[in-house]
């Protein structure tokens, strides 16, 4: 099939790939995007477009299916410049409307934090589940609404979740991430970030000024760390943000020793955890240290704690 311009053309690809189709620039980066037979936020798919606007590849990490693209069936041909101008301004009118999405969401994020209590020490995630002290999280009502399989929406209102801010490189909080007391049986999970909010490039941290300081993941994981080091510790709530957060860290702390601590993701293909960090500490110049067990160093501290107490 041949194709006109370059968005019918990745439309295509991305359909018979099963991905999420998005516009991206010309620029031969593969761009992260979602699979369509996942939750939002599953980021197995890949886009790519070559830097002459003339074709790219949809990728499908689940299935292994690639697909090439290219205008008019055809490689090399120069875009139009009126082309490059229509993809240009789309891309701006895209983002400008992310930009509306992501300041809606800061306001919420900011009224939630406010409203919402500081966070007990007997709170089963903390206390039971991850054996840590609640450093500053805040606990309240996590509201969101989902859509049934009929297309009907629900409230929900999950009580005594845990609040967490996220952070811009300007201190100034633009979401939050809610980890719940279980599992939800509504979303099949127990951690949940604002509905419309950003994670690129916002992070929290743990504990006052240190000259070392350290990069992880989670909560959990940030909690532990600091507990066991007395470090300042950051972090960038998922493997996919370690990189932007470290960027911002490298630059706010020019001099500072830097440790990307690794979430050991041995279960999952790519260990993606590993991955990301290794990436990151590769590009600020930082050290990497790794759990020596599957799972992050909170599951690694409780292993220790466990194995001392002969369980």
């Amino acid at each position: 099939m041949t194709h006109q311009n370059i968005e019918d053309a990745a439309l295509s690809a991305c359909e018979s790939v099963r991905i999420h189709y998005k516009l991206f620039p010309p620029c031969d980066k593969f761009h992260v995007v979602d699979a369509t037979d996942g939750k939002k936020g599953n980021g197995a798919g890949r886009l790519k477009f070559f830097s002459d606007g003339q074709g790219g590849i949809a990728f499908n990490f689940k299935t292994g299916q690639k697909q090439p693209f290219f205008v008019n069936g055809k490689q090399g041909e120069p875009t139009p410049p009126a082309e490059l101008e229509r993809i240009k301004r789309e891309q701006q009118r895209r983002a400008a409307e992310q930009l509306k999405n992501y300041d809606r969401a800061a306001r919420r994020a900011v009224g939630d934090w406010q409203k919402a209590k500081p966070a007990p020490v007997y709170h089963p995630y903390l206390f039971i589940e991850k054996k840590i002290k609640p450093h500053a999280a805040r606990v309240g009502i996590w509201q969101r609404t989902i859509q049934d399989e009929q297309g009907k929406h629900q409230k929900l209102n999950i009580e005594n979740s845990l609040i967490l801010p996220m952070y811009n490189a300007a201190g100034k909080i633009r979401s939050l991430q809610s980890i719940f007391p279980e599992k939800h049986p509504l979303l099949g999970r127990n951690k949940d970030f604002l509905p419309g909010g950003q994670v690129a490039g916002l992070f929290w941290w743990i504990g006052p000024k240190t000259d070392k300081v350290l990069i992880c993941e989670g909560f959990g994981t940030a909690a532990t760390l600091h507990e066991e080091t007395g470090n300042r510790v950051y972090m960038a709530f998922t493997a996919n943000n370690l990189m932007a957060v470290g960027l911002i860290v490298r630059e706010k702390l020019p001099n500072a020793e830097i440790v990307l601590c690794a979430d050991n993701d041995a279960g999952t293909a790519g260990n993606p955890g590993l991955t990301k960090a290794t990436a990151a500490a590769e590009a600020i110049g930082a050290s990497l240290a790794v759990p020596p067990i599957a799972g992050d160093f909170n599951d690694y501290s409780i292993f220790l704690r466990d194995a001392g107490n002969g369980q």
